[in-house]
């Protein structure tokens, strides 16, 4: 934050808890410091006005339109988060800077991406459901290697290929896999084979053998993913997403798995909606059988997945799609 905190009169509002104590003395160095969780209504309007840097994770819903109006000192605002998408551009001011945390966790995050990739191409949720139910029967070898994708000489196609794309693609290079970009930025790469536009997307779907998202949610981006794309990728295609859930047109995937039981779906994200249900709703914390072609990350608290996929009927019972 060096760019707002040159002088000891600036105002810095906390917008979150998972700043450390260490991390706030040193902030504390150069700029007066006020937390939103120890500030009541009424006093948190009373200091606004001499706010002029803000250090947020998710958008807090304190700052509402008519609070950010008021925030006339305003000038630089600081995302734990490398998207951006949850800070309310419309409602800032133009003189107002906001700095991502693009890059901080592009190794973790790529890792993980490969992480659920390995999952999904392994079907590692599937096999420990059915041995878990006592589904399981022994294989030969040579069955059960039929089943499962072996990664090494297929064509990873990675959407996005900024500081996560580039570690996930690294990885793919040594697991002896090709590696194929569409970028909006970066052209050349070692061992990688670029795509732009919409040909170019097309031809990078309807080659890969797995696709990684690790695009930012933009209205460009937004439903990149959607039916016709779907329709575009191999018919036992795995899709991995990392980025936003918003990417992925959810009616659309739902309809894509019901239809293609070989494809399979991994994600760390999921569809945001504020007191609405989503299409594929409670799942249990353990996969139900006929659910393990989706993969969520475990680690997020309200997970969710397809829970009648098997009879191709609507989750929430309605029998619309």
């Amino acid at each position: 934050m060096s760019l707002a905190l040159t002088g000891m009169n600036h105002k810095l509002l906390i917008c979150t808890d998972v700043v450390d104590g260490k991390s706030i003395r040193t902030l504390s160095k150069y700029s007066k410091i006020y937390k939103l969780s120890d500030l009541p209504d009424d006093r948190l309007d009373e200091v606004l006005p001499s706010i002029d840097c803000l250090l947020v994770f998710s958008w807090p819903s304190q700052l509402t339109s008519d609070r950010l109006q008021k925030m006339t000192s305003l000038r630089f605002i600081q995302s734990i988060l490398a998207g951006v998408n949850h800070i309310p551009f419309a409602s800032l001011g133009k003189n107002v800077i906001v700095s991502s945390n693009a890059g901080a966790y592009s190794d973790e995050v790529a890792e993980y991406a490969w992480a659920l990739l390995l999952s999904a191409a392994k079907r590692v949720v599937e096999l420990h459901v059915s041995l878990r139910d006592q589904r399981w029967t022994l294989k030969r070898t040579l069955d059960e290697g039929s089943e499962i994708t072996v990664l090494r000489e297929k064509v990873l196609g990675i959407l996005g290929f900024g500081g996560i794309g580039s570690v996930v693609g690294g990885i793919a290079r040594r697991f002896g896999m090709q590696v194929y970009a569409y970028s909006r930025n970066k052209s050349a790469a070692k061992g990688v084979k670029f795509f732009k536009g919409t040909n170019g997307l097309t031809e990078l779907l309807k080659k890969s053998d797995g696709v990684i998202l690790a695009l930012p949610l933009t209205s460009q981006t937004a439903k990149i993913m959607n039916a016709e794309r779907l329709s575009e990728m191999k018919k036992d295609g795995i899709l991995v997403n990392v980025a936003r859930g918003e990417l992925v047109d959810e009616k659309a995937i739902y309809g894509h798995l019901v239809s293609n039981p070989n494809f399979r779906y991994a994600t760390d994200v999921w569809w945001y909606r504020e007191n609405e249900s989503s299409r594929f709703r409670r799942l249990r914390e353990t996969f139900p059988p006929d659910m393990t072609r989706t993969t969520r990350s475990p680690s997020l608290s309200d997970l969710s997945a397809f829970e009648r996929t098997a009879s191709g009927a609507d989750p929430d019972g309605s029998g619309k799609m």
